[in-house]
């Protein structure tokens, strides 16, 4: 039997995307229903949790996950995450290399760091 093709894990998919879409409808409602200001507040916390996890702590994605942030796995907060992510890692990365030769700082204010 071709089990990536069966009714049964069609059905799973299914219902995976169901509750996906359900999911984000109930996460922009609730973005809808705060204030601009509670929204300033959940967009600066978010992004302080992100800059402490990523760049001052250069985690992993599962430190960010349940050390800086202390949501489950399945929490949904991996959809886009796990891009950002590597997209931060690979950006620090390119930074470090581009501006570091010879094992020397070689930007004039020594902010290669």
């Amino acid at each position: 039997m071709d089990w990536l093709n069966s009714p049964e894990l069609q059905a799973l998919r299914q219902a995976w995307n169901k509750s996906d879409q359900t999911m984000r409808a109930e996460d922009q409602a609730w973005w809808d229903s705060l204030s601009m200001d509670e929204r300033a507040r959940a967009f600066r916390q978010v992004v302080g949790l992100m800059y402490k996890a990523e760049v001052e702590e250069r985690g992993s994605y599962r430190h960010a996950m349940y050390d800086t942030f202390n949501v489950d796995y399945m929490d949904g907060m991996s959809c886009h995450y796990m891009e950002l992510h590597n997209l931060i890692f690979s950006g620090l990365e390119a930074e470090q290399k581009a501006c570091m030769k010879d094992g020397k700082d070689e930007r004039i204010d020594g902010t290669c760091d």
